[in-house]
């Protein structure tokens, strides 16, 4: 499944890598109660009693360069068997991976970079320089054991450590391919990247997960977010910017194609899905 689209003057498109499923929303965050949780989902059509969520990969054409921004879960099916459509959908739209000369991500958990690789340790992306921010490299390169990181370890050891040469690490706000700019935005892990576009476009990233729960509850702590304090300041720090200078979005996580903006309800906030 793909979608076409265009980010300023650069060629864009969705592919998509399939759904997830999660448990339900009062497990995954903290502070309002289920009733209104529930009554936030309602006018949604959004169920309560488990979370389904997208993986809306960007493909960009910028200055001869083509770069994919996150690449899905691979061959894994820890959050369901729906999971792993991205090279099925490369195929559909007519991209060679070998054609892909930038793997961009936007951190190093499962669901954003365990398609790097295949099962037999080859890359399934043979051409591509890989970025990400020093930040989370090193987090994950130092970090120690634990009941919540081993798979994620285990999956920077399978999936990025093999290609550390290949691996360009960023820095907050740097311009690192043409019209493509990096914004530290961590909390959900250490070097957590959002991306700004030429043109008035922000891909977040797992800032903002869930439609509408990440916006309408920007205070409520995420059980996916490595530090959960931090993780609320920034969502709300980027949801702000997001609305006030009226940026286009692209949300990995959001209904398909995950293309929108982000508006103000008051003191909070809500996406508006729309092709920008």
């Amino acid at each position: 499944m793909f979608h076409r689209f265009q980010i300023g003057a650069m060629n864009a498109m969705i592919v998509s890598d399939g759904p997830l499923t999660l448990p339900r929303p009062a497990r995954i965050f903290t502070g309002p109660d289920e009733t209104a949780i529930d009554a936030a989902l309602r006018p949604a059509a959004r169920a309560a009693d488990k979370v389904r969520v997208e993986q809306n990969c960007l493909l960009l054409d910028t200055g001869g360069k083509r770069a994919l921004f996150d690449n899905g879960m691979g061959t894994s099916r820890l959050f369901g068997p729906d999971s792993g459509q991205l090279p099925a959908s490369l195929v559909e739209a007519g991209i060679d991976p070998a054609s892909i000369t930038a793997l961009v991500l936007t951190h190093a958990h499962s669901d954003h970079c365990w398609g790097t690789m295949r099962d037999d340790g080859v890359p399934n992306f043979p051409n591509a320089t890989i970025y990400m921010a020093q930040a989370e490299l090193a987090f994950w390169e130092s970090a120690p054991p634990g009941e919540r990181r081993e798979r994620s370890l285990a999956g920077v050891r399978k999936h990025l450590l093999p290609l550390r040469d290949r691996i360009r690490l960023l820095r907050d706000g740097e311009e690192f391919l043409p019209g493509v700019q990096s914004w530290l935005t961590p909390g959900h892990t250490p070097g957590h990247m959002a991306y700004l576009f030429d043109g008035g476009w922000c891909l977040t990233g797992d800032v903002a997960f869930h439609d509408p729960l990440s916006y309408v509850f920007p205070e409520a702590e995420s059980a996916f977010d490595g530090d959960p304090v931090e993780g609320i300041a920034t969502r709300k720090r980027v949801l702000a910017r997001l609305a006030d200078e009226k940026l286009a979005i692209v949300g990995y996580h959001n209904p398909w194609p995950g293309l929108g903006r982000v508006e103000r309800a008051g003191s909070v906030f809500r996406f508006v899905a729309g092709s920008a």
